[in-house]
Order: C-alpha cells, then structure tokens, then sequence
C-alpha cells in the first residue's frame, strides 16, 4: 500500500468522466490543487489523479470513496494514495530489463564471442 499523501489515484471511473467533471466530482471533498483525467486506452472505463492541498483531505477520500459512488458519478470507483515516483525506477536494480548500470542494454547478451551463433568477422576457428 502507498504511503498517505496529498495526491490519490482513481479507477474505474466512467467514460464521460473528463477534466473539468472531475474537478467538480472530488471538489466537493476538499481544495483540489492539481487533477488530470488519463485515456482510457481501450478499456470500459478511465483512470485519474487527483492533488488535494490537504493529505487529511485525500485520506478521506482514500477511507470513504473507495469501492462507493461518489456524489456526482453513477458508479463505484476504485480510490487509492498514488504510488511515489522515487525507487525501483533507475536503471541497474535488477528490474525488468536486467541489472546492467548502462540505461542502452535492455537484457543479458553475450559480450565477446561466447557461446553467440551472431555473426561476426572474429569468428573463432577462422583463420
């Protein structure tokens, strides 16, 4: 679970759900300083953020709306705290492209004629 913070994640919200709405939608539960509605990427509903200027606000949206219908919407709607930025994002922490430290190599290859069927001039038995 995220850590409590100002700023909330929201899923499955409606497809008529656009920016000025949902600032109208989660205004009513405190001062939003900063929200954005993201495309819905082909699936049957959106998602959003949301920056309250109070983390008391956002707790409460975060223990009150989450799996309910908030005021203003037709249907329930995942809310959670956004996950931070910081951590498991750089390069060379063993993630989904390996552990290199160099940001251009995206996986393990063989470096230097291993056991590589890749073509190359140095070739060994040639010679």
């Amino acid at each position: 679970m995220a850590v409590p913070n100002t700023n909330i994640f929201i899923a499955d919200l409606p497809m008529e759900v656009d920016d000025d709405m949902l600032k109208k939608v989660f205004g009513e539960y405190g001062t939003v300083t900063w929200s954005r509605v993201f495309d819905s990427g082909g699936k049957p509903n959106k998602a959003a953020i949301v920056e309250f200027a109070d983390i008391e606000e956002a707790k409460w949206c975060v223990e009150n709306l989450d799996g309910n219908i908030p005021q203003g919407l037709s249907t329930p709607v995942k809310v959670m705290f956004k996950r931070s930025n910081d951590g498991g994002k750089g390069y060379g922490g063993g993630g989904k492209f390996g552990s290199s430290n160099n940001p251009f190599v995206y996986g393990k290859a063989s470096i230097g004629g291993g056991g590589s069927n890749a073509f190359s001039p140095y070739a060994k038995g040639k010679g």
